[in-house]
């Protein structure tokens, strides 16, 4: 996008905060990306943490089996 941004300044006369405003919008649409992405991936669980309630199921499981007996 850049390299379109300077190929038509070379045409046409451009002014810095022109070019700017355009930059900053597109920043801005990968920021919110960026961060509503960032939002998913900490909503899902993390390997550890399902690892660690497998385990924390299993031993509840041999608890009670043990009570059982």
């Amino acid at each position: 996008m850049r390299q379109m941004v300077y190929s038509v300044s070379m045409t046409k006369k451009r002014y810095f905060h022109e070019v700017i405003e355009e930059d900053q919008k597109i920043l801005d649409i990968g920021l919110k990306q960026s961060k509503q992405n960032k939002k998913e991936r900490t909503k899902e669980k993390t390997l550890h943490e399902l690892l660690m309630e497998g385990f924390e199921e299993e031993q509840r499981q041999r608890e009670l089996e043990e009570d059982d007996d």
